[in-house]
């Protein structure tokens, strides 16, 4: 039975001889320093963010990684709450071994637990409040004075709880300026970033 709250819309036929044209897609505007840092966040009201256990192995975080093509992970619990996030600098390389080492465990015994950025004790967020009228320009500033490629964004919901929007990465920033990712440690990397903005 039809609900009675909602009434048809109205309709229009097309008219014989007139063209029906598809739409113009928007053309996509360049990323430079001077754009909206809002063009460089990952939305995760648009984009669901790729989460991962605490308990599982750095193994399985590692294929998912892979599979999302993303070069982080969050780590959450059953209630959704943040615990922290994940990169592939901890999960690959010297870290997890070093890790493996202070622990006096084998390195297969890791688990994401172990090697993740714990959001209490590490992470440094930004508030949406200030990243809505800030440049691409400043989140680079910012990536590069807190020393990390990523760097999560917060609001606040009705009860004063944090809640997670988004996410700027260096590696999409570097992308959407078209600049080659760069290897080596992280100080290179922004240095390579910051000298190609300047010119």
């Amino acid at each position: 039975m039809p609900d009675s709250r909602f009434k048809p819309m109205p309709r229009t036929k097309l008219r014989r001889g007139v063209p029906c044209y598809l739409p113009r897609m928007q053309e996509h505007r360049p990323i430079d320093v001077n754009s909206p840092a809002l063009a460089v966040m990952t939305d995760f009201q648009r984009v669901t963010p790729v989460t991962i256990s605490r308990d599982a192995s750095l193994d399985d975080a590692n294929k998912i990684m892979a599979l999302c093509r993303v070069h982080y992970l969050l780590i959450a619990d059953e209630q959704r709450r943040l615990q922290g996030i994940v990169t592939e600098a901890g999960t690959k390389g010297h870290r997890p071994l070093a890790v493996a080492h202070a622990l006096g465990i084998r390195p297969s015994e890791l688990v994401v637990g172990n090697v993740m950025i714990n959001q209490h004790d590490d992470v440094e967020v930004m508030h949406l409040r200030d990243v809505t009228p800030a440049r691409v320009g400043n989140v680079v500033a910012t990536l590069k004075e807190l020393g990390t490629p990523y760097c999560l964004v917060v609001d606040h919901d009705d009860e004063d709880n944090h809640v997670l929007c988004g996410i700027f990465s260096l590696a999409r920033i570097e992308r959407e300026l078209g600049l080659l990712p760069q290897s080596g440690e992280i100080a290179q990397t922004f240095s390579q970033v910051v000298s190609s903005l300047s010119h």
